[in-house]
């Protein structure tokens, strides 16, 4: 099994200046098809994620722990 396709989703806070980046995987192969993972694991932020398995993920919502301040996102 190998990686398929890839997202990469930087979050910074407007507020703090924390940023992180996080990558979420289509991992499968020609033979057992792909399996998007749920999300990508934020230390700086907490994330709520919708989708995964058969289709991409879709970032819902990001918060900084530090101070509250919603995320600025961008994804590649």
């Amino acid at each position: 099994m190998g990686i398929i396709d890839k997202t990469t989703h930087r979050l910074t806070c407007p507020q703090c200046g924390a940023s992180e980046s996080g990558i979420v995987l289509d991992k499968g192969s020609n033979w057992s098809g792909s399996h998007w993972q749920s999300g990508a694991k934020f230390e700086r932020f907490e994330t709520m994620w919708s989708g995964g398995g058969s289709t991409e993920p879709e970032l819902v919502s990001a918060t900084c722990k530090q101070c509250g301040a919603a995320a600025q996102r961008s994804a590649a």
